[in-house]
């Protein structure tokens, strides 16, 4: 596991990398990159993070949903109440003139650099289960921080950050997952309370896919293409779930 937790890591560290390096040289077609990472989130939370949660917690559908649901209501309301993770909604705004809002881009950033510490957790309880869910949660996290990378440098630069500045935040953000999964083995997590995790990362995950980079897509690109690109990410997440042994076939 440690081996497994350091290769992901360093998948998670480069993708996040990557991805600021190609907003860095104003790479203009990023909607349908969010929209296959938005996919890719919510498949892995219908198909793999809420089955194991009922596994987790004695078979039970009810317990897991309410994680579910407690998840995805907590990370909304910390969102909205503490302004912790500003979308590009915000961006946009900026470059029409605000640009005097430095802080914004500042508050945005410290935002993305929480959530992709927290997938690193997430992905700590999949590599404490075991088996598919860990390759599956390994797979969203590392593709996510490559939208995450093209994302905090979209909106440090909308709000007037100079480029090296830009850069360290990328960099605090790729970092970010490697601490999460650190701080998540390091601890040792009863199977119960491991399948209440999973739940809350599922609402986690449900939230960010569909209420940040959905939108997010659909400001960036226009086209109907998001919206294959989005159910494409779906059943890639299916595919890979079925190719893990995570999921059973629906004529299984």
């Amino acid at each position: 596991m440690p081996l497994t937790a350091i290769l992901v890591s360093a998948g998670a560290f480069f993708s996040a990398l990557g991805g600021g390096l190609l907003a860095l040289r104003a790479a203009r077609q990023v909607g349908l990159i969010i929209a296959v990472g938005a996919g890719i989130r919510i498949g892995a939370a219908f198909f793999d993070l809420i089955p194991e949660a009922v596994h987790h917690l004695g078979d039970s559908l009810d317990a897991a949903m309410l994680s579910t649901a407690v998840g995805f209501l907590a990370f909304y309301s910390i969102e909205k109440l503490t302004a912790l993770h500003v979308g590009h909604e915000t961006a946009t705004e900026l470059e029409h003139g605000e640009s005097a809002h430095r802080h914004v881009g500042l508050i945005g950033a410290s935002g993305m650099s929480l959530h992709s510490f927290l997938d690193g957790v997430a992905l700590a309880a999949g590599l404490t289960v075991g088996g598919g869910l860990g390759l599956v949660i390994a797979a969203v996290v590392i593709i996510h921080r490559f939208s995450d990378g093209v994302g905090i440098v979209s909106l440090l630069l909308a709000s007037r950050f100079p480029r090296a500045q830009a850069l360290r935040w990328v960099l605090y953000v790729a970092i970010a997952p490697v601490i999460g999964v650190i701080a998540g083995l390091i601890v040792p997590i009863p199977e119960e309370a491991l399948g209440v995790m999973l739940g809350v990362f599922a609402g986690f995950f449900l939230y960010i896919g569909a209420a940040e980079l959905l939108p997010e897509a659909h400001r960036s690109d226009r086209s109907r293409l998001v919206v294959l690109a989005t159910l494409a990410g779906v059943l890639a997440i299916y595919v890979f779930s079925l190719w893990a042994g995570e999921i059973a076939g629906p004529f299984a």
